[in-house]
C-alpha cells in the first residue's frame, strides 16, 4: 500500500507523458506517409479534434490507474484479514505450530498475488499484470484512434494492419484470431471492391473497438493509412504465412510462435510467484532458502527455454513490486546456502532435480542404437531432468524416440498429480522417464515394455541422475515375460500401495528378465 502511495501522486504526470509520447511517434509515422501521398496534416497541436482525444485517452488511463489503486486496497485487505484468521484456527486448534500457521499464510498470500486485482467477471490478475495491462492497452489504444482521426481528416479510407509472429490464435477466422487478421488491408466504413480487389470492413474484421480484437487487451499490433495503386503493402501472404508457421523446434516438436510465446508466459509467472513467495517469507521474518532455490530454478527454467526456442527475454514480464535489486541480492545469497531439499511422502523420497543431476545422467548403452544414437539418447534423458527443473518434486516428464533417430516427442506432466504416460509410437521406438524416486524401474513400467510391440527399450532417469534401461533383446519372449509379470503381480498384491512389495516385485523381475530376452542395466545407480 505504501508502494500504490508513492505512486500514485506521481501517475498523472507520467501516464500524460507517455501518451503524449506515443501519439506523437504514431502520427508521424502516418504524416510521412501522407505527405507521400501529396497530403499536407497539420501538427498535432493546432488539431483541436487530436488533442481532444488525447486528453481523453489521458482521462481514461489515469481514471483505470485510480480504480485499480482504489480495488487493490479492498482486495489486499480482505485477503490479509482471511489468511489471519486461518493461521490462528490452524494455530488454536493444534493442527499446526505457530511458525507452520504463519508460513502457509504467507506462501498462500504470494501464491494468490497479494496485491491483486479481481474484476467483476471473476478473473484474477496480479497487479503488476494489471497495471502493464492498463497502461498499454490506454496508450495503444489512444494512438489508434488518433490515426483513424488523422485518416478521416487526409480523406484517407484504407489502412493496412501490422503483422508480428506470435500473433495470437483461436483458429475462428474472426476478430478474436489475431495471426488470420493481421498484415491485410481494411477499408473504413464498410466492405468494399475496388479495382478488382476486395477490401472487407475494417472494424468487422478486425474486431476493432473491442476488447479481443485490433487494440484491444494485450493486442501489440497497429495500423496505417494506405493508398490503393500508391501504396506498397508491407506483408505479401506468403511473409504472412512464414509468420504463422509451425517451424520453431523445441524438444522434438514444431510449434507456432504464438505457442511459444504462450509457454514462455507460464515460465515468466513462474518467476514472479518465485519472487512474491521469497518477498513475503523475508517480510515475515521466515527462513527463505527455499523460497530463493525456486526463484532461482524457475529462472534458469526460462533462461533456457528462452536459449532453446530463439526468443529473448522481457524483464518487464518477470517483474514483481518490490522486488529490486536488494531483495535480488538477498535471493541470490540465500539460494547459495541453500541446498535442494526432498520430500519424503509415504515412506519414500522424491528427489529435488538440480543441475549437477542433469549433468551426471550418464550416456545409455542400448545394444540395437548406434553410438551416436545413444550419445543423442543422452542428451534427450537430461532434456528430461531439465523440463522438470524448479518444478513440484513429484513432477514427471517423458520423451519418446523412433530408433531411426527422426522423431522425438517430449510430455510433462502438471497439475495436481504432475504425472505423465508413455508416447506411443507405430515404428520401433525408445522411452524415457523420469523417477522423481531416484529408483529403478517399476512394475507398471516392465508391463508397458512387454504389451507395447513397437517399444524396442524404456529408460528411467532417476532426478538425482541415476540411470536404468531395459531392452528387448535375443531370444526376446513376449508370452514368457508376461507370464513371469502375472506371477509376481499375484506374489505381491499390494505392490500398487505399498513401498516394500514394489521394490521386490521389481527387483524380482529385473534378476529373471535375462530368461525371457530383456536385458536390463543400471548405467548410474546412485
Amino acid at each position: 500500500m505504501q508502494l500504490l502511495a508513492k505512486y500514485s501522486g506521481k501517475s498523472d504526470a507520467e501516464i500524460r507523458r507517455i501518451l503524449q509520447a506515443a501519439g506523437a511517434e504514431a502520427l508521424a509515422a502516418d504524416d510521412a506517409v501522407y505527405r507521400a501521398a501529396g497530403k499536407t496534416p497539420p501538427p498535432v497541436d493546432s488539431s483541436a479534434a487530436l488533442l481532444n482525444l488525447l486528453n481523453a485517452g489521458y482521462r481514461q488511463t489515469a481514471g483505470t490507474w485510480q480504480n485499480l489503486t482504489a480495488t487493490t486496497a479492498n482486495t489486499v485487505t480482505r485477503q490479509f484479514e482471511d489468511a489471519l484468521d486461518r493461521a490462528w484456527l490452524q494455530t488454536s486448534s493444534g493442527a499446526f505450530d505457530y511458525k507452520t500457521a504463519v508460513k502457509r499464510a504467507v506462501d498462500g498470500l504470494a501464491a494468490e498475488g497479494l496485491k491483486a486485482i479481481t474484476y467483476p467477471s471473476g478473473h484474477t490478475d496480479t497487479l503488476e499484470v494489471a497495471v502493464r495491462r492498463a497502461v498499454l492497452t490506454g496508450v495503444n489504444q489512444t494512438a489508434a484512434k488518433l490515426q483513424l482521426a488523422r485518416a478521416e481528416e487526409m480523406g484517407c479510407a484504407f489502412v493496412e494492419v501490422t503483422a508480428h509472429g506470435g500473433a495470437r490464435s483461436d483458429g475462428s477466422q474472426g476478430p478474436a484470431d489475431h495471426a488470420w487478421w493481421q498484415g491485410k488491408v481494411y477499408h473504413i466504413g464498410g466492405d468494399v471492391w475496388l479495382d478488382g480487389v476486395f477490401y472487407p470492413d475494417f472494424a468487422t474484421a478486425t474486431g476493432y473497438g473491442t476488447g479481443e480484437g485490433l487494440c484491444g487487451w494485450n493486442c501489440r499490433h497497429n495500423f496505417f493509412p494506405l493508398w490503393p495503386g500508391i501504396s506498397k503493402r508491407n506483408y505479401t501472404d506468403a511473409a504472412l504465412e512464414a509468420l504463422n508457421a509451425r517451424d520453431i523446434p523445441y524438444q522434438g516438436r514444431l510449434y507456432t510462435r504464438y505457442e511459444i510465446s504462450q509457454m514462455q508466459r507460464a515460465l515468466e509467472r513462474r518467476v514472479r510467484s518465485a519472487k512474491r513467495t521469497f518477498l513475503a517469507q523475508d517480510a515475515a521474518g521466515l527462513d527463505t532458502g527455499a523460497a530463493a532455490a525456486k526463484l532461482k530454478a524457475a529462472r534458469q527454467s526460462l533462461a533456457q527455454f528462452v536459449r532453446d526456442t530463439g526468443g529473448r527475454q522481457d524483464s518487464a514480464r518477470e517483474s514483481v513490486s518490490g522486488f529490486g535489486r536488494s531483495a535480488a541480492g538477498k535471493a541470490t545469497w540465500a539460494a547459495r546456502k541453500h541446498p535442494a531439499r526432498d520430500t519424503v511422502v509415504d515412506g519414500g523420497t522424491l528427489y529435488s532435480v538440480t543441475n549437477s543431476a542433469i549433468a551426471s545422467v550418464p550416456r545409455p548403452f542400448f545394444h540395437k542404437l548406434s553410438g551416436k544414437m545413444n550419445a543423442k539418447a543422452q542428451t534427450y534423458a537430461q532434456n528430461l531432468l531439465r523440463s522438470v527443473l524448479g518444478k513440484p518434486d513429484a513432477t514427471e516428464a517423458t520423451v519418446s524416440f523412433s530408433a531411426d533417430g527422426q522423431d522425438v516427442l517430449y510430455d510433462i506432466g502438471s497439475g495436481t498429480e504432475a504425472s505423465v504416460g508413455v508416447i506411443r509410437m507405430k515404428k520401433p521406438y525408445f522411452s524415457f522417464h523420469n523417477h522423481p524416486s531416484n529408483m529403478m524401474p517399476s512394475p507398471e513400467d516392465y508391463n508397458v515394455l512387454i504389451r507395447d510391440d513397437y517399444m524396442v527399450g524404456l529408460g528411467v532417469i532417476g532426478n538425482k541422475g541415476a540411470l536404468f534401461t531395459c531392452e528387448k533383446g535375443f531370444g526376446y519372449n513376449s508370452d514368457k515375460a508376461l507370464q513371469m509379470w502375472r506371477y509376481l503381480k499375484a506374489k505381491y498384491p499390494e505392490f500398487q500401495s505399498d513401498l516394500t512389495q514394489r521394490i521386490a516385485f521389481s527387483k524380482e523381475f529385473a534378476k529373471e528378465a535375462p530368461s525371457y530376452g530383456i536385458t536390463i542395466h543400471a548405467e548410474n545407480d546412485r
